[in-house]
């Protein structure tokens, strides 16, 4: 029997059975096709179509649970979004609103089976603030963009009072040199100097004639007087001279003093912004510390392959390909001249070469061979660096 002529009664009535939602016991999801009744849906069920979306289904069915879920997940949080926004609300009532599209993914074809499986799912997955009462569960949507805006405004604030309170901190020192130079000028212009000949044995000796008359005494005496002010005068330049080498030396030291003092608070500043929780690098070879791989693993070294997070990662062993977490393996120390990378602290990231092992301060001595800091020697812990593999070199 074919389908009534386009604008006939029948056709009408049956374009105004279709509208609205129908039943949801007739609706089927593979086939996203909605039946009327119980005949159209026995009728549908022995299609050739049916048929042939039930193989499909049949073949993996978890691609097929998943896809819906995720598709229903979607389209509930923009309704909700939308319609609610961050409002505390019934969930039922967002349930409501959803299914209100003909066409929405029914929520027995997901893997929750029931809306309050999928509050709980929202609310242990941090999407959606969640509370039971009497009138049943609330939901409220979390701004996952809002919270990220608010924790970067945070540390942006914080950023910049450490940046004050360091520029702050460099004035205060520059400040106080200042005034410790200026003490250290004033004491050396009012206090007594001793004055000390770099010749200890050179002594200063007047030599008279013995047979001298009185008449002559008095012109020796000026002579005596005027040798005595030339010395006076040598020795005043000499003072001056010395104290301005002297000034220059403190000079220079000042300036080493704030230059080692920018260099250390740079190091600082890096240090804070390389420390990590986790150190894990592709291509470093690395020990196993535990037994629960068993003891054939137990203490055996292996190299990092790839990293599946920050904190996992995949360690080839003679073969085997282990996911470990960083917290069953350390760092291993090569012998004096390998290579190394530096997995942790300022210098995280470059490539270097072990100089010496300080046991004393548990600790390596490397030199860093690329970067801008080339050729630095520095020294850091045994769990900041660690042995390179051959093909990472």
């Amino acid at each position: 029997m074919g389908k009534p002529e386009k604008g006939t009664p029948k056709e009408i009535a049956n374009r105004c059975k279709s509208k609205g939602l129908q039943k949801l016991r007739w609706f089927c999801q593979m086939c996203r096709k909605q039946c009327r009744d119980q005949n159209g849906f026995k009728c549908h069920l022995t299609s050739e179509s049916h048929q042939r979306q039930l193989l499909l289904f049949a073949e993996n069915p978890n691609i097929y649970l998943k896809e819906f879920s995720i598709d229903f997940e979607r389209n509930f949080l923009t309704v909700l979004r939308n319609t609610f926004g961050t409002k505390r609300v019934r969930a039922n009532e967002v349930y409501q609103e959803y299914i209100r599209d003909k066409m929405h993914v029914h929520m027995n074809s997901t893997t929750w089976h029931t809306l309050t499986n999928f509050v709980l799912y929202l609310g242990s997955s941090g999407k959606c603030r969640i509370d039971h009462t009497e009138r049943g569960w609330y939901i409220a949507l979390i701004d996952q963009e809002e919270e990220l805006r608010a924790e970067k405004e945070k540390n942006k604030a914080k950023a910049e009072i450490n940046d004050a309170e360091q520029h702050m901190l460099m004035i205060e020192k520059q400040a106080e040199r200042a005034r410790e130079k200026a003490a250290e000028k004033e004491e050396k212009h009012h206090s007594p100097t001793e004055f000390r000949r770099d010749e200890n044995d050179e002594k200063i000796t007047f030599a008279l004639p013995a047979n001298r008359n009185f008449s002559t005494f008095f012109s020796d005496l000026h002579l005596f007087s005027w040798l005595i002010s030339e010395i006076k005068s040598e020795v005043k330049s000499e003072l001056s001279v010395r104290e301005r080498e002297n000034v220059s030396s403190t000079k220079n030291k000042i300036k080493k003093s704030a230059l080692d003092e920018l260099m250390e608070m740079e190091e600082r500043k890096k240090e804070k912004q390389n420390r990590k929780d986790y150190w894990l690098h592709k291509g470093i070879i690395v020990k196993i510390m535990t037994k629960k791989l068993g003891m054939e693993f137990y203490k055996a070294k292996g190299v990092v392959t790839s990293l599946i997070d920050n904190y996992v990662s995949l360690v080839d062993v003679n073969g085997h390909l282990l996911k470990i977490d960083q917290n069953h393996l350390e760092t291993v120390i090569p012998a004096v001249g390998r290579r190394m990378l530096i997995v942790n602290g300022a210098y995280r990231g470059l490539k270097a070469v072990l100089e010496a092992i300080e046991e004393s301060n548990f600790a390596v001595r490397l030199r860093i061979v690329e970067g801008l800091t080339k050729g630095r020697i520095i020294s850091v812990p045994y769990e900041d660096a660690c042995k390179l593999s051959e093909t990472s070199k």
